[in-house]
């Protein structure tokens, strides 16, 4: 059986599922795939977004975990740096119940939600592009544009022609039960993730999420962490790990013909903190707006859809290529020296200036 729609979306994560309900609200016959049979269950994400991103989507009723107007960082040898502002800085979420409740809106805004349908492979041609799935029934969808916002996902996009990112890492968490409570808490300990950083998520029910980011061996390294989270008194127990890719740097082509790659899936993710729905969100409305003038020309092209790359790249290439050289020179540093880098913070005051700064924005790390 084939499915017919105006555009079809490859993933119900937060990008897809706001993308979805934009759209449909246009008048857009919109089918909205997931590979996922439900959604609610946990995933593999701090689900960390500030203020202005709840704001974006529209958020007032998602579901909040707990809100952090502040956070503390350690260093190698156990230096504290204490963040704090006035104002709720970021918000936790339970990425899971997001996903459902986002799904659910784009449904309520017309779109057709199918879960437990992953794509297989996308064809486009002259008239429309086709989405075959592993749906044992044979179902195929075919629409006049696709949209894969699916999350990092390099053997779909590198199959289409547009490459695969250039630079990843693993990212690993668990719930765990805290010993007390606690602040959201930062480790820069090369130890568990060398290049990158651990973190401790305190959620409002006296748990929390574990997690880190890393190149290689995450599973040994979040054993590491754990151990130390035990040892030192953060933590009474933790749960199963889950794991993730994170795409570091974008792919080097975002459409092709009826064709745009959003989110995660095009690497539109700050390469500081590896997060992904701020980014994406912006990447998206970029790409609306594509979409609205690929609709009124009936222009479907390669060559009229790169519009959507020069226009994400002017809203996000400044911050992405700033944070990629910040990120590669903190990768660089030893654990000293980045112990002798907290000293001189605490020693300059510099976080009373920082923090003090109105310009210093959560989502903006450029």
């Amino acid at each position: 059986m084939t499915t017919n729609s105006d555009i079809l979306i490859i993933g119900a994560g937060p990008v897809g599922s706001y993308t979805a309900r934009r759209l449909a609200r246009q008048g857009y016959k919109v089918t909205l795939l997931e590979k996922r049979p439900d959604l609610g269950g946990p995933v593999c994400c701090a689900g960390i977004i500030s203020p202005d991103c709840v704001k974006l989507l529209e958020g007032e009723d998602l579901p909040v975990l707990n809100a952090f107007s502040g956070a503390r960082v350690y260093s190698p040898n156990g230096q504290v740096l204490e963040l704090k502002r006035n104002s709720v800085q970021a918000v936790a979420l339970d990425r899971g119940l997001m996903d459902l409740k986002l799904a659910e809106r784009a449904g309520a805004a017309g779109a057709a939600c199918v879960f437990g349908i992953k794509a297989t492979h996308i064809k486009a041609d002259d008239t429309s592009v086709t989405v075959y799935t592993n749906d044992n029934r044979s179902n195929v969808y075919r629409g006049r544009l696709a949209l894969i916002t699916a999350g990092f996902n390099p053997a779909l996009t590198s199959s289409l022609g547009m490459g695969i990112p250039a630079d990843f890492a693993v990212g690993v968490q668990a719930r765990v039960e805290m010993k007390a409570p606690l602040p959201l808490c930062i480790f820069t300990s090369k130890l568990f993730a060398p290049g990158f950083f651990s973190w401790l998520e305190p959620l409002e029910d006296g748990t929390a999420l574990a997690g880190l980011l890393c190149r290689k061996n995450a599973a040994a390294a979040f054993l590491k962490f754990i151990k130390y989270l035990k040892e030192e008194g953060f933590i009474i127990s933790a749960g199963k790990p889950q794991y993730r890719g994170v795409s570091l740097k974008p792919i080097p082509k975002t459409y092709s013909d009826r064709l745009l790659v959003i989110g995660d899936a095009a690497g539109q993710v700050k390469p500081i903190t590896g997060g992904g729905i701020f980014y994406g969100l912006k990447a998206a409305e970029c790409a609306i707006s594509q979409i609205e003038q690929a609709f009124e020309h009936g222009d479907f092209t390669s060559a009229n859809l790169a519009g959507y790359h020069i226009k994400w790249k002017q809203s996000l290439g400044r911050d992405i290529k700033l944070s990629r050289l910040a990120r590669h020179a903190y990768e660089k540093l030893s654990q000293r020296q980045i112990d002798k880098a907290f000293a001189t913070i605490v020693r300059t005051r510099l976080v009373e200036k920082l923090t003090g700064d109105d310009n210093l924005k959560f989502d903006e790390h450029g």
